[in-house]
C-alpha cells in the first residue's frame, strides 16, 4: 500500500522561519500555502523578493531531485521559460528538512491563467515539442528515468495492473464498482491489444509527465513558465500529449468526445509538430487516441490498487464517472485516427 500519498507538510510559521533562516532570506513579511497535491508549495514574501519553497514527499530522494533539477536547467537553457533552484549560502540547490523531506527554493512566477483551453493548448503544445527535444538530447542522471508515483502506466503493463485494481474493487460490496471493474478490464485489454500492433514504432524518451493546467502557466496569452517536472520519466512521448488531451476531455460541462473534439485534437498535434525537430510519425498519430483511451489504466492500476481503502473507493467512483470518455474514444477509434492522420 502507498504510505499515505496525500500526506503533505502543513505550512506553519515555524516551518517558514526554518526555511527562511536556512536560506538567509531576512525578514519574512508574509507567507501563503499555494497548495499542491504532491509537494507542499509555500509562497514567502521577504523585504527584497518573493520566492516559493517546494517541500517534497519522503519518497523523493536526493538523486531524483538532482535529476529533476538537471532536466529543468536543460529545458531553461533550451529556451523554455521555467524556474531554476535558488542556491543557499553554501551553494546547495536543495536541503533537508528533518529526517526525510527535501526542500528547494525557487523564484515566484507571476501568472494569471492555467493551460486548460484549446486556445492555450495551441500555444503550449509547440512548447511541449521543444521540451521533448531537450529531454531527448540532453544527458540527464539515471534517476530521471523512473518515478515512484505518477498518472501513468506503460502500455505493456496496463492490462496487468488494471486487472489487479479491478480485483480489489471486486472485494468491495458495491455492484456499480463491480460493473466498472469488469468494463475497464475489457476496455484496457482491447486498447493494449491494438497498441501492441504499433508499439515498435513509438518513440520512448524522457517526458514531462503532467503538462497541463497549473503546471503550464500563462500571463495573459504569454507563456510564463513550465513547472513541476515531478512526474517526469521515460515513456512513449505520445503519453504526454494523451494525458493533456484526456484531462481536457474530462473538463466539467463537457459531453462525450465528438467529431469537433477530434478536429481540435488534430490542431493540438499539428501545433506540437510545429515546435519539435522530430514531428510525430504516422504510427505515433495512429497510437495517440489509443493512448488517450488507455488513461483509466493508471487511475485503476495505480491509485485504486494502491491507496488506502476509503481513498481507493472514492477514487474508483470518480474513475467510473470518467470512464465513458475513454470508452467513447475507443468506440470512435477509426474516426480519431482518420482525423489525426489525413492530410
Amino acid at each position: 500500500m502507498i504510505d499515505d500519498p496525500y500526506e503533505r507538510c502543513t505550512p506553519s510559521d515555524e516551518l517558514v522561519a526554518e526555511i527562511a533562516d536556512h536560506y538567509r532570506l531576512g525578514e519574512v513579511r508574509g507567507s501563503a500555502d499555494l497548495g499542491g497535491s504532491w509537494t507542499t508549495n509555500i509562497k514567502i514574501d521577504t523585504a527584497d523578493r518573493v520566492v516559493v519553497a517546494r517541500i517534497h514527499r519522503h519518497w523523493t530522494s536526493a538523486s531524483r531531485l538532482h535529476a529533476l533539477q538537471v532536466a529543468r536547467s536543460a529545458v531553461h537553457a533550451g529556451g523554455v521559460p521555467t524556474v531554476l533552484p535558488i542556491r543557499d549560502q553554501r551553494g546547495n540547490t536543495f536541503n533537508r528538512l528533518g529526517k526525510d523531506r527535501l526542500v528547494e527554493l525557487e523564484p515566484y512566477v507571476d501568472w494569471d491563467t492555467r493551460m486548460n483551453t484549446p486556445e492555450l493548448f495551441r500555444i503550449g503544445f509547440p512548447v511541449l515539442g521543444r521540451v521533448h527535444d531537450v529531454l531527448r538530447t540532453t544527458p540527464v542522471p539515471q534517476a530521471a528515468e523512473s518515478v515512484r508515483y505518477a498518472n501513468h502506466v506503460h502500455s505493456w503493463r496496463a492490462a496487468e495492473l488494471t486487472q489487479l485494481g479491478a480485483d480489489r474493487m471486486h472485494w468491495w460490496q458495491d455492484d456499480e464498482l463491480h460493473r466498472f471493474a469488469d468494463d475497464v478490464v475489457r476496455h484496457i485489454d482491447q486498447v493494449t491489444a491494438r497498441e501492441a500492433e504499433l508499439a515498435d514504432d513509438q518513440l520512448r524518451q524522457l517526458a514531462h509527465g503532467d503538462f497541463w493546467d497549473n503546471n503550464v502557466l500563462f500571463a495573459g496569452d504569454r507563456l510564463a513558465a513550465v513547472i513541476d517536472f515531478d512526474f517526469m520519466a521515460s515513456r512513449w512521448r505520445i503519453d504526454d500529449l494523451a494525458l493533456t488531451i484526456y484531462f481536457w476531455l474530462l473538463e466539467p460541462g463537457r459531453g462525450l468526445p465528438d467529431e469537433h473534439d477530434q478536429q481540435q485534437a488534430r490542431t493540438f498535434v499539428d501545433a506540437y509538430d510545429s515546435g519539435t525537430e522530430l514531428p510525430l510519425s504516422r504510427a505515433e498519430r495512429l497510437a495517440l487516441p489509443l493512448a488517450i483511451a488507455r488513461q483509466p489504466a493508471w487511475s485503476v492500476g495505480r491509485w485504486v490498487l494502491g491507496l488506502d481503502d476509503d481513498q481507493a473507493r472514492s477514487h474508483a467512483r470518480s474513475s467510473a464517472r470518467e470512464f465513458p470518455v475513454a470508452a467513447k474514444v475507443l468506440a470512435d477509434l477509426d474516426d480519431w485516427q482518420r482525423a489525426l492522420t489525413e492530410k
